[in-house]
């Protein structure tokens, strides 16, 4: 049998964590494919094909990485930010639909592939922002460590981009 192997995606640890530039709260809802909700390794060989590694795994579910990485990253334009179903009154609401987090083969070599759409609702519940974000990365090599260094880069690059778009729509400096 197989050894199981995990692997881990290493984020920057976002500035002024401490620092809340704003009295205001959000419930940040992550919604994601039954695939992105479990920690296996995704490979999609064709269009029509996604393979699912049995013996690789990532430390969380795809979902859990991304919701993380965007509380973490939100925290110092939030006094609050709630992940759970439940929205109390007068919170903003991030939601965040994943559609990729995962390994693309192309004429041109192996990439990692993160792609999410991101709708923001004011507490009057009008959108204030939306986005569609898709990262592409190539990696170095074809084995899941290059592919854990390249999904990291994609992840930072796309939260740091979502993260001043959110800040210049809520008019508060980072």
């Amino acid at each position: 049998m197989p050894e199981t192997k995990i692997y881990t995606l290493s984020l920057p640890v976002p500035e002024n964590l401490n620092n809340r530039s704003s009295d205001s709260s959000v419930s940040l809802r992550i919604h994601a494919p039954r695939y992105l909700e479990q920690p296996y390794i995704a490979h999609r060989v064709s269009e029509y094909q996604l393979e699912i590694s049995r013996y690789s795994k990532w430390d969380s579910s795809p979902s859990d990485i991304v919701k993380t990485a965007f509380k973490d990253a939100l925290s110092p334009l939030f006094r609050e930010i709630r992940t759970s179903g439940y929205v109390p009154e007068g919170f903003y609401i991030i939601d965040l639909t994943l559609r990729k987090f995962e390994r693309t083969d192309t004429e041109n070599g192996p990439f990692a592939e993160l792609v999410f759409d991101i709708k923001m609702l004011s507490p009057e519940r009008k959108e204030i922002y939306k986005s569609t974000v898709s990262k592409s990365v190539k990696l170095d090599g074809r084995d899941n460590p290059d592919l854990a260094k390249a999904l990291s880069s994609a992840l930072s690059s796309a939260v740091e981009e979502t993260r001043n778009s959110i800040s210049s729509k809520l008019n508060t400096p980072l």
